[in-house]
């Protein structure tokens, strides 16, 4: 109770006249929300009530003696006299929505009951609005306070925002710059505005590529990189990348497992070359013109659990068409102590315009039915004489092309591993089921169109 009692007085001087000019309310109001979470309602009374009171009492004083107070403060500082009768015009023309917002309007509040009384606003008049605004006005810090105290992340994902808007800062910066180059150009009444305007927004974002690709794409190492010798199993691997950190972008299948020390090998003994990529080696403009001379482009990062690929592969093929696949460490079987690696293997099908990791480029088209390279690969293996199993297993689950995901898939991962490995992986995961690896399983793919599981 005597908390409620200080609330209320704290409220209360916050809202008079005088007082108010050195009591600040906010403490007092935060204060109320944080006891309310806590399942107390009277300090909430006692806000409302002391605030209500206050405003009550600058209301009669204005009535009493604001017009005393104004001819002696006009005596004192003649140039007060037209902010004075400005006010008293404003009060008479918008008086109830000058009650009812003033406390939104930070110092303003402090003085508009007291105006009200000295213009003499009847005062059912005033309670009414001054009643309204005071809900409006203490209820946004109560509703703070309450927030603050159940944790703000509770209630709004304060992380995954920041996120965005970091992953976003070069477009925010290329669309700021550019709307000020337009804005001057309108200003300046200029030629060819419209023109002007899209060619320095085109250069902001040409800018904001080179700056992304050849200089800020290694800082997504410094983000997340969890150690290789994490525990794991097949069951709890996420078979989804995303072309970004952030939680706003479309998915891209994760569709092969990998069960040894490493897939280098493996990839190297099929004939694919292993590219580079923007994070994790330092290309400058000049190597990545070298590259695409020799029709081997860099890869652009894929993020797994919020961290780009350790590698990549790509078949010989043109610039606008190839293989190519990611692999991400997973970390090691929880059981058999035996390393697991993530991948995701798709088909390059043309260019186009996308929206990737916070930046509009251009990138490879990629091909919806991930399937079908998944499905090569597997046969590329049987081919081969490697000692190694590729065998497909109901890891995912069955996705359709929607606005959240970039393919489409029967959910069938491929599992890549020497027999003994497999033997020990499988054996501490009986619940993974393996997929009849027919002809009719294996092409379970052309029954599933885009936009429907």
């Amino acid at each position: 109770m005597l908390e409620a009692i200080s609330l209320f007085f704290g409220a209360f001087l916050d809202a008079t006249i005088g007082p108010n000019l050195f009591v600040p309310g906010e403490p007092f109001l935060l204060a109320a929300g944080y006891q309310l979470h806590q399942g107390i309602i009277w300090g909430v009374i006692a806000v409302l009530s002391g605030g209500w009171l206050g405003d009550q009492l600058s209301y009669f004083i204005g009535r009493r003696s604001g017009s005393k107070a104004q001819r002696a403060l006009i005596r004192w500082q003649v140039k007060t006299r037209r902010p004075i009768a400005r006010c008293r015009l404003l009060m008479k023309k918008r008086g109830n929505a000058i009650l009812i917002f003033a406390r939104l309007l930070g110092p303003v509040a402090w003085v508009v009951p007291f105006m009200a009384g000295s213009v003499n606003i009847a005062w059912k008049r005033f309670t009414l609005c001054s009643s309204i605004g005071l809900i409006f006005g203490i209820g946004q810090f109560v509703l703070v306070g309450y927030l603050l105290a159940a944790g703000l992340q509770a209630w709004l994902p304060i992380d995954s925002i920041k996120l965005v808007l970091v992953e976003h800062k070069l477009l925010i910066a290329s669309i700021a710059v550019t709307m000020v180059f337009s804005v001057i150009a309108w200003k300046k009444n200029w030629s060819r505005k419209w023109t002007k305007s899209f060619s320095a927004l085109i250069l902001c974002l040409v800018a904001a590529n080179y700056g992304h690709f050849f200089y800020l794409a290694d800082d997504n190492l410094k983000q997340v990189e969890s150690a290789d010798t994490m525990p794991t199993s097949l069951q709890t691997l996420n078979f989804k990348v995303y072309p970004g950190r952030s939680n706003v972008f479309d998915a891209q299948a994760a569709n092969v497992v990998y069960v040894g020390e490493s897939p280098r090998t493996l990839m190297q003994e099929l004939g694919w070359l292993e590219n580079q990529t923007f994070s994790r080696n330092n290309i400058k403009l000049s190597d990545y013109i070298s590259l695409l001379k020799q029709q081997v482009p860099p890869v652009s990062d894929l993020f797994w659990n919020g961290k780009p690929q350790v590698m990549a592969f790509q078949e010989p093929g043109s610039l606008l068409k190839r293989s190519h696949i990611r692999w991400w460490s997973a970390g090691q079987d929880s059981q058999s102590g035996v390393p697991i690696w993530v991948g995701a293997i798709s088909y390059d099908d043309g260019l186009k315009l996308a929206h990737y990791s916070g930046i509009l480029t251009v990138l490879h088209r990629i091909d919806p039915n991930v399937d079908s390279e998944r499905d090569r690969l597997a046969k590329q293996i049987a081919l081969s004489h490697l000692v190694l199993v590729g065998e497909l297993h109901s890891l995912a689950m069955p996705t359709a092309m929607d606005n959240q995901h970039d393919y489409y898939s029967d959910g069938n991962v491929l599992l890549i591993s020497e027999p003994s490995l497999a033997l020990n992986v499988f054996n501490q995961n009986p619940d993974t089921k393996m997929a009849p690896n027919d002809e009719a399983s294996t092409s379970a793919i052309s029954e599933l169109s885009p936009g429907v599981i």
